[in-house]
């Protein structure tokens, strides 16, 4: 636990919290960011609340059965899989495949002949992708596209690059839901969110995952924040999300 993490984490030291540690130290840090988290979001601080529409009252979600553990939890992936079904994209991009399982849930859920775009490092990157330990240690341990193959689900396109090289420029105003979820250090978000805003349709949406993370991940929520400050964003509350749509993003510098 570094610094910042610690300072963080003292701000939600309580009764519980040292029970916890006893029982469970591993589960502690977990424990603590979510009562910070929750905390922000009920007295107000950082990006305000709010969701992009509700889904008509006869829809339906389908959601993988397998979760693999990390990453998405199964609230934030009813979330996503809700909110693709309300808005009924036609072309998918997400930065951060690991096991593909949000991969599946964009395929499940999107409509039919809808294109689906998976961007990930190649299998066996060259060099550092992140300065980050915790995204590190996902690279290491990722499978890619996994979930979809578990589940018969190819009708996809899985992009292996890094995406501080990729090229946006074939997808420009074509992409009508975007997710930001690869590296998680501030020069990746900035980078992959400039690039996602390039590629977003004029009724495009962009989804981060991890807004409101303490300790190392504090400086991608800030980052998220800046934005807020120039242009209408929004956080889906009890979720690491965060959003905009395309039309407030292009008033923003990034």
């Amino acid at each position: 636990m570094n610094f910042s993490e610690l300072v963080s984490s003292l701000a939600a030291v309580n009764f519980k919290a040292f029970a916890l540690a006893a029982r469970r130290p591993n589960q502690v840090r977990g424990y603590v960011g979510y009562c910070l988290k929750r905390y922000e979001e009920l007295v107000g601080k950082g990006l305000r609340t709010g969701a992009p529409g509700d889904p008509a009252e006869d829809e339906t979600i389908t959601l993988p059965a397998f979760h693999p553990g990390g990453g998405m939890s199964f609230t934030e992936l009813a979330v996503l899989a809700r909110i693709v079904k309300t808005r009924k994209p036609r072309t998918v991009f997400e930065m951060g495949s690991y096991d593909g399982l949000t991969t599946a849930l964009f395929l499940l859920n999107a409509p039919e002949g809808a294109q689906v775009y998976s961007l990930d490092l190649p299998p066996k990157p060259e060099g550092e992708s992140s300065s980050l330990d915790s995204d590190k240690n996902l690279i290491d341990s990722r499978k890619l596209g996994e979930i979809p193959r578990a589940l018969g689900l190819s009708n996809y396109t899985q992009v292996l690059c890094d995406s501080m090289t990729f090229d946006p420029t074939p997808y420009a105003e074509s992409i009508e839901f975007g997710l930001v979820d690869a590296a998680h250090d501030v020069e990746h978000a900035r980078n992959d969110t400039i690039k996602m805003v390039k590629m977003l349709a004029p009724n495009g949406i962009l989804f981060w995952h991890d807004y409101g993370g303490k300790g190392a991940m504090r400086p991608l929520a800030e980052y998220i924040e800046s934005i807020g400050r120039q242009c209408q964003l929004r956080r889906i509350p009890e979720t690491s999300f965060a959003w905009g749509f395309a039309k407030h993003l292009r008033t923003a510098k990034l």
